[in-house]
Order: C-alpha cells, then structure tokens, then sequence
C-alpha cells in the first residue's frame, strides 16, 4: 500500500466514523489547550516580571508575589475553592485521560479497520494505562516543553551569555528527543495491539523503523508537514478571538465590568471548544495513518491464509495405478466347431 492509499484510507475513517472517535481526542485536546494556555501566560509574566526584560533593575519578589496571592485567596474564599477544584479536575484531565483515552483509539481504529464494532475499546485503553503513561514520560522528558521550560529559566535567572553557552546542549537534546521520537513511532501501537511490555514495544518499534526506514520516514514527514498545517490554523482559530477578546476586555473596563467578564468567559470557552474539536480532528487523523501504516508493515511477512495449511488438509489422492491388460480368452461358438 503506498503512502497515498494509507492517507486516503485514514481521512475516509476519520470522516465516516467522526462521531465514534471525537470524544476520545476532543476531550483531552481540551484539558491540553487550558494548561497549555495557563502555561503560555506563565511564561508571559515570568519574562515581563524578570530583571532582563525589565526596564527597571529590580528583581523579581517571590515572597512578595505570594504575599499578593495570599491577600486575594484571604477575601475571596469561594472564588478560591472554585479555582482550586477546576485546576484539580484540569489536572487529572491533563495527566490521565490522555494515556487512556489513546489507547482506546488506537484499538478503535484498529477494530474499525477491520470492520469490527468498537466496543471495548474503552477497556483495552485503560488497561494499557500504564505502559502508554511511562511512554509519554519518556517521549515527554525530551519534547518542545520541556527544553523551553529549560532555556526560558535559564535566560531569566542567568542572562543570555549562560544562555548560549547552554543552548548548543539544548539543541543537542532537542536532535536526541527528535531521533528517540522517530525509533519510537510504533511503540505506542505495539503496547495496545501486541500487547508488548514497555522495553519490549521500544525494541520492536526501532526494529520496525530500521526495517522499514523509507516509508516510515516518509510518513512521518507527512505527518509532521500535517500538523504544521493543523497548528496554523489553530494558531489562527485563537489569534483572531484573542483580539475581540482584548478588545472586549477594553470595552470592560469603561462599561460594566460583570457584564465584559460574563462575554469575555463565555467567548474564550467557545474558543476552547472549538480548538479542542479542530485538534481532536487532527489526533483522529494522526492515529489513523499510523495505524494502517502499522498494520502493512507488521503483516509484510504474513501468508495470506488461503495459502497456509491447505495443501495439508487436502486428502492425498491415491495415484492410479496402470494395470497390464489381460487378452480376453476367445470363446469358439458351437457353430464354429461344427465348420
């Protein structure tokens, strides 16, 4: 199957089957894009609050901050039970839906591949919770988050020449993770599908991807330059709302402030759900190609199965055996005597 049937083949699964399998990456894109967006504004404060991007030379008060925070969380006792129990379900949203959640498509996928119904799928997802949980440790410890997490800290706590000193390491690690990502594409594939232990999926998978370096190379680039594409245009699902919202925001400030808070949260969760949806979209996709693209290269070696076993089950048929004929005895009639 070429790289072309196997994208035609996982868009016209993603298409027909869209309402089966959205909650299962509509869901945790969800949690992902509010801590995600939590994360950015982080980030946001600790560069504008640090001494090098700070106009004035003093540093960043820590203590002071929590003080702050601790004034607020004192006179607003409600709003802080409300935000400390969203941030509680956000976070095991975050952490242990994903594993489970993909486990279950991949099995969904599989099963309808194979024009099978999906049920059980939810089954198959959590009990490989934990191989897919230490597998996304693994990945994650040497993904994009991580190493900007790094370098952002050390450019605000130690200035950019430390920065580039530590920034050929950076990268370096970025090559490592970007490599250990490509070995490890059907790892994931072999711990819900096989049924393989984490060491042993691992093994399998870098095995799979030397064996078949070419494709799976070029699949991987496809999928790289389709989610290039995906992130876009979530990029500008969220840059256009975050306009009106700063807009709206504007607006209340002079007007009625309940009433600007009240559209301000119900327009960004209408941003949220639609970035989830497009994003769920994506993750649908995604497991599909490499689902197929597992499943062709795991059944190369195969035999079909009208072509294994039949001969044996075959009766033997006995060889026919050419038997000397006899000449017939020649029998004189009584009318040939008497002549």
């Amino acid at each position: 199957m070429r790289s072309r049937d196997i994208v035609r083949k996982a868009w016209q699964i993603t298409q027909v089957h869209l309402k089966k399998l959205i909650w299962y990456g509509a869901i945790p894109s969800f949690f992902s894009v509010i801590v995600s967006s939590v994360y950015l504004a982080y980030q946001y404060n600790a560069f504008k609050t640090s001494p090098f991007f700070s106009n004035s030379a003093q540093t960043h008060d820590v203590l002071g901050t929590a003080k702050t925070v601790w004034g607020v969380i004192s006179s607003h006792t409600t709003a802080f039970w409300i935000i400390l129990i969203s941030a509680i379900v956000c976070l095991i949203g975050y952490i242990i839906l994903p594993p489970i959640f993909r486990g279950t498509m991949i099995n969904a996928v599989m099963k309808i591949k194979n024009y099978e119904p999906i049920e059980g799928s939810v089954e198959v997802g959590v009990r490989n919770f934990f191989p897919l949980f230490e597998f996304s440790l693994l990945v994650g410890s040497f993904g994009v988050t991580t190493l900007f997490t790094v370098g952002s800290f050390i450019l605000r706590w130690w200035g950019e020449n430390v920065f580039f000193v530590a920034l050929p390491v950076l990268l370096f690690i970025a090559m490592v993770g970007l490599i250990i990502s490509f070995l490890f594409t059907y790892s994931e594939y072999y711990i819900v599908l096989k049924n393989k232990k984490l060491i042993k999926s691992l093994m399998e998978s870098a095995i799979l991807v030397i064996s078949n370096l070419r494709k799976t190379f070029l699949m991987f680039i496809l999928v790289i330059l389709i989610s290039a594409r995906v992130i876009l245009n979530v990029i500008l699902v969220l840059l256009i709302p975050m306009l009106v919202v700063v807009l709206s925001s504007y607006f209340a400030s002079v007007f009625w402030s309940t009433i600007g808070f009240i559209f301000i949260g119900i327009f960004g969760l209408a941003v949220i759900v639609v970035s989830s949806y497009l994003l769920g979209l994506f993750h649908i996709f995604t497991t599909a190609v490499w689902v197929i693209t597992f499943f062709v290269l795991t059944s190369k070696g195969v035999k079909p199965v009208h072509d294994t076993g039949m001969k044996e089950n075959l009766p033997k048929a006995n060889p026919v055996q050419h038997q000397p004929q006899v000449p017939h005895p020649v029998i004189n009639s009584p009318e040939s005597e008497t002549l």
